[in-house]
């Protein structure tokens, strides 16, 4: 797992982060959450991320932050900052509640988290869209380790077809993400 990786994750965030409106109550391919829950999650997780890379330790239980009209730009801050903040990002273990945890793990479920919220994000407008398949690829060959078929739930649904043999797409379908179901506006 590179830093290169990490960095393209966060890019990523920032790029499908443009696209969002004002509606924040609309369904996410993330069962049950829509837009304004996914945004304070992924602040916690930036958060998170930003406090192993620049302290070397993550707490266990994450600030709780209520998200509000200025969600977005919140969550931009803080993906703009995680890139200032992997600028020193260094090999050490980063501890997880007195539990070592190697960089390179850290940054692979940096990069997977941040890669798939994004989508997640994006899908919301453009239900077409696709994880870059350079980053995509990469992540697919972390994805099983960080995210085995046992043991996943309530976190990650099962595994579902894939609509093409695409890195996004497999990427997708092993996270068990599915396509949001929209409404009229």
């Amino acid at each position: 797992m590179t830093r290169d990786l990490f960095d393209r994750s966060v890019l990523y965030l920032l790029c499908a982060l443009q696209g969002v409106g004002a509606d924040l109550t609309r369904p996410t391919p993330c069962r049950g959450w829509d837009l304004r829950m996914l945004l304070a999650h992924v602040d916690e997780s930036i958060a998170a991320l930003r406090e192993g890379v620049a302290a070397g330790r993550i707490c266990a239980i994450p600030a709780i932050r209520h998200p509000d009209a200025t969600a977005v730009a919140r969550v931009q801050a803080a993906a703009a900052g995680l890139l200032g903040d992997l600028t020193h990002y260094a090999s050490n273990p980063v501890l997880v509640s007195d539990t070592p945890l190697p960089a390179e793990t850290l940054g692979a479920v940096g990069a997977l988290e941040l890669t798939v919220h994004a989508w997640d994000i994006a899908a919301v407008h453009t239900p077409s869209v696709r994880i870059p398949d350079e980053l995509a690829g990469e992540l697919l060959t972390v994805a099983p380790r960080l995210v085995p078929i046992t043991g996943r739930h309530p976190l990650f649904a099962p595994p579902v077809p894939a609509q093409t043999t695409g890195p996004s797409d497999r990427l997708l379908a092993y996270l068990g993400r599915t396509l949001p179901v929209h409404t009229a506006s």
